[in-house]
């Protein structure tokens, strides 16, 4: 296993919004397709989860994480919620034994 620098928090931070963007469209997205099926809410919460989906997997590569957390993020929904804690606990293991 190669050597990964550790992410800054304020990188962790970005990774963390995104995914959290992401997965909170996704979500409305669902409700109102299980719901009232608004088309309003679709045609705005479909773009902003497809934005947020990409822009996760962006930051994710721009970041020093391994391989394995970097293609996590394209697992879509939850993928972007994974790579975090994966890269957190990394990172809060980098000190000692990995947690």
């Amino acid at each position: 296993m190669t050597a990964v620098a550790t992410p800054t928090p304020s990188g962790l931070r970005w990774l963390g919004v995104a995914s959290v963007v992401e997965t909170a469209a996704l979500v409305v997205l669902v409700v109102n397709l299980a719901t009232v099926h608004h088309p309003l809410v679709t045609s705005t919460m479909g773009p902003v989860h497809g934005f947020a989906y990409l822009a996760t997997i962006a930051v994710a590569f721009l970041l020093p994480l391994t391989t394995g957390t970097r293609l996590l993020t394209l697992v879509p929904a939850v993928g972007g919620l994974l790579a975090l804690h994966r890269a957190r606990r990394r990172t809060a293991g980098a000190g000692g034994t990995p947690a």
